[in-house]
């Protein structure tokens, strides 16, 4: 009978094997969603359906136009009312509107909505600004002519970066503390429809400027309410995000900018 060989399991290629076995097992595990992930670059689709919980706001966020021209392309007018299954444009071009749409209105989804019961509070103090590095006493004026200050307090974790993907701020806090409008608005956006935001409300200001707050605990205001500056609007939380924190954007006729650019310095 020949002699049978004895194999080595430990022999250095049977080694690097289950190495390479073990890598790869260690990677199988769900996808992690970067906290930088959060605004596309302009979209280069045609056209984008209508799905429930949209509104113009987030479909021209999330595809970076300005809400005013893709309500131009659309033939919308204002409160801009959508129906699921409605085609959006996202181009200049004639409307198309998709055959057999549902006539149903869109509303925003409210099984992750948390909304304070609290009273909402108004806030006598616009000056009042966070420690964030950068931040100061003084207001600066808003386009508007009220008054920009900062939405929270705490350290900056991240500054504006849009060739890295960042294309507003984060600022760092405790769960639950207050977020507070950057200047007097409407806002046009309370929910969890935009990819990696977590719980966001976004402010319109006037016809150019918009800010977004993102990665809420709770809410404090519904869409439609008028805000003053400093007025809070929701508790800080995670959502979306690994840790605590806010994530601050101003858009200036849809595109991002530097929010220390306009809030106050030290």
């Amino acid at each position: 009978m020949p002699k049978q060989e004895n194999v080595n399991p430990f022999r250095p290629g049977a080694a690097l094997w289950i190495l390479c076995i073990m890598v790869f097992a260690g990677c199988a595990g769900p996808p992690v969603v970067p906290v930088s992930d959060l605004t596309a670059a302009r979209s280069t689709d045609a056209v984008r359906i209508v799905r429930a919980g949209d509104s113009l706001y987030t479909i021209s966020w999330e595809a970076g136009f300005d809400y005013r021209e893709v309500a131009l392309w659309n033939d919308l007018q204002p409160p801009y009312q959508l129906t699921v299954g409605q085609e959006i444009v996202l181009g200049p071009g004639s409307r198309s509107i998709q055959s057999g749409a549902v006539t149903q209105p869109v509303t925003p989804p409210t099984s992750e909505l948390v909304v304070s019961e609290e009273p909402i509070a108004s806030s006598d103090s616009t000056k009042e600004t966070g420690e964030t590095s950068g931040q100061a006493e003084g207001p600066v004026t808003a386009p508007s002519g009220d008054f920009w200050i900062w939405p929270a307090r705490g350290k900056l974790l991240s500054r504006f970066a849009p060739e890295a993907g960042s294309n507003g701020i984060d600022i760092a806090g405790s769960d639950g503390s207050p977020i507070r409008a950057a200047a007097k608005g409407k806002v046009v956006y309370a929910g969890t429809g935009l990819r990696g935001y977590g719980l966001l409300i976004i402010i319109k200001h006037d016809e150019t400027f918009l800010t977004a707050y993102a990665h809420n605990r709770a809410v404090k205001i519904n869409e439609g309410d008028a805000v003053q500056g400093g007025q809070i609007i929701a508790e800080m939380g995670q959502s979306g995000a690994d840790s605590v924190r806010l994530h601050f954007e101003i858009r200036r006729d849809g595109q991002p900018v530097d929010p220390l650019q306009y809030l106050p310095d030290s």
